[in-house]
């Protein structure tokens, strides 16, 4: 988007003797919104959760960004230290702040979603599966299900073995004996297991904190879990894998926090696309791919320059990736596929290759096609029906 659609303003939650910071990012919207709350890896901040927090923020989502009471390097704003933290102490922290959002005069307390990263993922298995008649979804990102084997907490037989100082990670952090009991006492497994709601597990393919196994073996045992590999994703989500994975987040939230609203109304959302000036009628898919457009359409048309190419079709960038599931395709004039997970391809003559497809036109001929998209290059419009 060329303009924020979003204010910030910085929000403290009291969470006992402590203080925990964090800033909101709430959509330029009246009324009431659905509320994504970001917990941040072991070591980072807040600001991890930014770039997700904006992006939300621009698609209509108000979102929350907090700094744990400890478990940063190089400090937080929040109170309490890296000594004081654990696993338990930071979901203490999370469910402080769930407590508090639904208090918030922007904020719907009937569509909150947790989203976390790492240990800030395993913040979010523990306060999700705990509260889930107050979470309308739950998203996990390379969720740091070794924790335990990182901190060698298998390793300790008792308390007493247990030194006030443990050092992770080759003494990149430092944190209390408490860190490595409270890992004790936490089955990652049951809490999984335990949840019902339908939850997004993300984990790239490069990771090297965390390898990509622990996922794999974690979607087994959750009941409803929907789990797409980040390519080139590593240990966090820069560049094209964060665009790949928001472009799972945005669906999944259009569809946890939106269908009972559809469903009230008896209404399938539908999308409607213009050739230039030219309405067209389309029958679509019924795909991830599809979904996402209909995300990307949330707040507005979306319009792309197309260009021509080949002498068969015109293609146009997007502006980000959709989910994409590539087949081997022999397209025909009307067909509309997805390209490389980030380009639109109308035809309006033959072609094969792989393709994700979204759809056909119906309602024109080939002769037709050829003239709306033959003689140079052309503008099309998708929206939801009004």
């Amino acid at each position: 988007m060329s303009e924020k659609a979003y204010s910030t303003r910085e929000i403290w939650v009291q969470n006992g003797d402590h203080r925990i910071y964090g800033i909101a990012y709430v959509p330029d919207a009246n009324g009431k919104m659905p509320l994504v709350i970001f917990s941040h890896e072991l070591g980072n901040d807040h600001t991890s959760g930014e770039r997700y927090a904006e992006r939300l923020a621009e698609a209509g989502y108000a979102a929350y960004v907090f700094d744990f009471c400890g478990g940063t390097v190089g400090g937080n704003r929040s109170d309490g230290s890296n000594k004081g933290m654990s696993i338990l102490t930071e979901a203490s922290d999370l469910e402080a702040v769930l407590e508090a959002s639904g208090s918030w005069d922007f904020v719907d307390p009937d569509r909150i979603v947790l989203l976390g990263g790492s240990m800030g993922g395993l913040v979010t298995t523990v306060v999700g599966s705990g509260h889930q008649d107050e979470i309308a979804g739950m998203i996990l990102m390379y969720p740091a299900l070794s924790a335990k084997a990182d901190s060698g907490a298998e390793q300790y037989k008792s308390e007493d073995e247990i030194p006030e100082d443990v050092s992770l990670f080759g003494g990149w952090i430092h944190v209390g004996k408490n860190y490595i009991t409270d890992l004790w006492t936490v089955d990652f497994n049951e809490l999984l297991s335990s949840y019902q709601g339908h939850m997004l597990l993300l984990h790239g393919d490069k990771d090297g904190t965390v390898p990509i196994s622990w996922s794999e073996e974690a979607k087994e045992i959750i009941p409803d879990c929907e789990f797409y590999v980040i390519k080139n994703g590593g240990h966090e989500f820069f560049g094209q894998p964060f665009e790949d994975a928001m472009s799972y987040i945005l669906p999944y939230l259009d569809r946890q926090l939106n269908s009972e609203e559809t469903e009230s109304e008896g209404t399938e959302t539908m999308l409607q696309m213009k050739i230039g000036d030219t309405g067209v009628t389309v029958d679509w898919e019924e795909n991830e791919s599809v979904e996402a457009l209909k995300e990307l359409c949330r707040n507005g048309p979306l319009t792309i320059q197309m260009s021509m190419y080949g002498g068969f079709e015109q293609v146009g960038a997007i502006g980000q990736s959709l989910p994409r599931n590539d087949s081997q395709t022999t397209t025909q004039a009307g067909d509309i596929v997805l390209y490389s997970g980030n380009q639109i391809v109308v035809f309006y003559g033959s072609n094969s290759w792989a393709y994700t497809r979204l759809g056909r036109v119906t309602d024109k001929s080939a002769q037709e096609m050829a003239e709306l998209l033959g003689n140079g290059d052309v503008t099309i419009t998708i929206e939801r029906e009004q």
